[in-house]
Parts: structure tokens; sequence; C-alpha cells
């Protein structure tokens, strides 16, 4: 059922010509990019871990595309060890980091949310693979 003021719409962002699909849509480029993706569960920590970090990742790299120079990217990571290298590419093209665990989260659950601020506008480095 529709929701009064609220435009919906789906894609696959991977899809080749995702990111000018989003901006058609937008009228522009994004303020904020958001991912709550998680991959279905293998029930092996590490291997779930691993699946949701190459979701961030891929999400973020998106981002990079889409977001206008000082947005905002959100996306729930599960601790595991892995995370650091979505941390240091965040870092490259954000002003601001953060990890928050959100108080509605279990204490024993590894969920948390990074939150990254003040895009730079997708600074080029050698070590982003686009």
């Amino acid at each position: 059922e529709p929701i009064a003021g609220v435009e919906l719409y789906q894609l696959d962002f991977l899809q080749e010509g995702a990111e000018a699909q989003v901006e058609s849509w937008l009228g522009g480029a994004a303020d904020v990019v958001m991912s709550d993706m998680a991959a279905s569960s293998s029930g092996h920590k590490q291997t779930d871990h691993l699946r949701i970090i190459a979701l961030c990742e891929a999400a973020a790299y998106f981002a990079f595309d889409v977001l206008a120079p000082g947005g905002t990217f959100v996306a729930k990571v599960l601790a595991g060890g892995a995370e650091g290298d979505l941390q240091k590419i965040l870092k490259q093209q954000f002003t601001k980091v953060a990890n928050i665990k959100p108080p509605a989260s279990r204490a024993d659950s590894s969920e948390k949310f990074v939150v990254a601020t003040g895009f730079r506008g997708n600074v080029r480095n050698p070590e982003i693979q686009t």
C-alpha cells in the first residue's frame, strides 16, 4: 500500500548505469546513502562477517559515485576483524568516520553502524579500486 509523500524505487545498485538512474530519480546527487543490507546467515560468524563487509564496501563505492560533496554514508556492519579496510577507504573519502552501536542493539550482538560524514567528492587514491 502506498505511503503518502513517499516515492519508492527499486534497482540492483551493482548493475551498470545504476548511479545515473539514481541521480535521475533524485534530480541530482544524493545527500545520504544508507545501507542496511545483510547476506543470508550461513551460521558461520566469520563468513557472515566477510559477506557483510563486502556488501558495505560495494555500497560505499556506489555512494562515492552518487553522493554530493558534504554527504553522509551509513552502513550496518558486523564486527569481526575485516572492517579495518572499510574504515580506511571511508577515511580517505569523508572528513569524519565513526562507529556507533545503537542502544536498541542487543549487548551480545556484533552489529554496529559505520557513519561517515563530510564526503570530500570522490577523492581518487591508488589504494581505492573502482
